[in-house]
C-alpha cells in the first residue's frame, strides 16, 4: 500500500505559470466581489466552536481554525467553481492556510464494512465517473480534469471507521491531490474532503486526521448503536469509493455534491494552492476585533 508521501508529484518550472494564472483569477473574484459590496464568506465560526454537522453530529473547531456553514460553503465553492455544493460545511485553519476541508453528510443507511477492497478495479471506476463529470465542466467552458492514478491507496480504519484514500489528477497540465475520508455512522456517512498543495499532501493529512479527533457522531448516531430494523446502505467501502449514491445522481443529471467530488472533480490547481488560498481569504467577511 502507497503511503502518502510515495509517488507524490514535485512541483516544475509550469507551476509558477500556474500561480501566476491562479492568482489573476483569485484577483478577479475578489473585484467581483468588492463590486457587488458583499462578502462571498459572510459568517464564519473562529474556534473555539463546536460547529453542528447535520443534526448527527459535531466537529470542534480548535483555537487558529474556522468553519463555515452550508450557505456559506455553497458561495465559496461556486466561486471556485465547484456548482451545487450544497448541505456542506468547510474546516480549515484560519486564512485557509495550507489546505481546507469540506464535510457533507448522506443518511444512505448503515455501511457494512467487512468488504476486501480491490484499489485496481475501483480506480477503473472512477475513471468512468470522471468522464462524467467532464461532460458537465464541458459545458460550463471549464478545463476538463483527467485522473491519473492514486496517490493514497485507499484503506479502511476498523477502530475509527474510517475510509480513506487519495487521487492524483491533472488539469491544464497541472497536478491535483484530493484526500477523502469516510467516517461511517449508525445510519449513513460523513465525506470529508481534503484540497491541499500535493508539495504539503503528507504535512495536510498529518492536520486533518488531528482535527477528525474532534469530529464525532452524537451517541445514538455512531457506528457502534446500530439496531436490527435500521435501514441498510445498498453499497459497501467499494461503492463508497466509486461514488455510490451520488453515482446515481450523476446518471439523473443531479450533479449536486457529487459533481464536485466524484472522481476528484475539484476546480482547485493543487500545484497552485497556495497562491489560491492566500487570495481566498479576502472574499470573507472582516473580523470584528
Amino acid at each position: 500500500m502507497k503511503g502518502p508521501t510515495e509517488g507524490k508529484f514535485q512541483p516544475s518550472s509550469a507551476i509558477q505559470t500556474g500561480k501566476r494564472l491562479l492568482a489573476v483569477l483569485v484577483a478577479a473574484i475578489v473585484v467581483t466581489a468588492a463590486q457587488a459590496d458583499e462578502p462571498v464568506v459572510k459568517d464564519p465560526h473562529h474556534g473555539p466552536y463546536s460547529q453542528e454537522i447535520a443534526s448527527v453530529g459535531s466537529w470542534k473547531v480548535n483555537p487558529g481554525y474556522l468553519s463555515l456553514d452550508p450557505a456559506d460553503t455553497t458561495r465559496l465553492m461556486e466561486k471556485m467553481q465547484n456548482p451545487g455544493v450544497e448541505n456542506t460545511w468547510l474546516y480549515a485553519p484560519e486564512g485557509l492556510n495550507r489546505w481546507f476541508a469540506v464535510v457533507n453528510y448522506q443518511d444512505a443507511g448503515h455501511v457494512n464494512d467487512d468488504e476486501k477492497i480491490d484499489p485496481e478495479a475501483i480506480l477503473e471506476q472512477l475513471k468512468k465517473g470522471n468522464e462524467l463529470s467532464n461532460e458537465e465542466r464541458r459545458k460550463r467552458g471549464w478545463p476538463e480534469m483527467h485522473l491519473i492514478g492514486w496517490q493514497v491507496e485507499p484503506h479502511y480504519e476498523p477502530d475509527t471507521k474510517r475510509l480513506s484514500w487519495a487521487t492524483l489528477s491533472e488539469a491544464n497540465g497541472e497536478k491535483v491531490v484530493n484526500y477523502t475520508t469516510k467516517v461511517l455512522s449508525r445510519t449513513g456517512v460523513a465525506t470529508v474532503v481534503l484540497v491541499t498543495d500535493p508539495a504539503s499532501l503528507e504535512q495536510s493529512i498529518a492536520e486533518l486526521k488531528a482535527q477528525l479527533d474532534g469530529f464525532a457522531f452524537n451517541s445514538d448516531q455512531t457506528y457502534a448503536e446500530f439496531r436490527n430494523g435500521d435501514k441498510i446502505a445498498e453499497y459497501g467501502l467499494t461503492g463508497l469509493i466509486v461514488g455510490g449514491a451520488a453515482a446515481a445522481a450523476v446518471k439523473t443529471g443531479a450533479w449536486k455534491w457529487a459533481l464536485g467530488i466524484l472522481a476528484a472533480g475539484w476546480k482547485v490547481f493543487a500545484a497552485a494552492a497556495v497562491a489560491l488560498l492566500a487570495g481566498v481569504k479576502s472574499l470573507f467577511k472582516r473580523r470584528s476585533a
